[in-house]
């Protein structure tokens, strides 16, 4: 994916890091962020699937087949981009549609 593999970047309100399958991209919030996954439960989110839903952390699908991983504390883990750079925006798309929705 990228040259900054053993990093973290920070880039808006996340900071990015190279997970360690090399295949997929963790997302931290920069400041505290708590979310209320029941909301993510019961409503539809356009253009995306909740494919698995419990307590702890939500699976979700979207339009492209990315699947972003995403727990009550904001972090996000990103799978099935292709590439840094579509992962980025996908998380950041992500942390958008859950800062609506609270």
């Amino acid at each position: 994916m990228g040259a900054e593999t053993d990093s973290v970047e920070q880039q808006g309100p996340l900071f990015f890091k190279l997970c360690s399958d090399h295949l997929s991209i963790e997302a931290i919030p920069r400041k505290t962020t708590k979310i209320d996954l029941r909301q993510l439960k019961d409503r539809v989110i356009l253009g995306h699937e909740v494919m698995l839903w419990t307590p702890h952390f939500v699976v979700l699908r979207n339009e492209d087949g990315h699947e972003i991983t995403l727990r009550q504390d904001g972090r996000m883990i990103i799978r099935k981009t292709g590439s840094e750079q579509v992962a980025r925006r996908t998380a950041n798309q992500i942390l958008g549609i859950v800062r609506e929705l609270s």
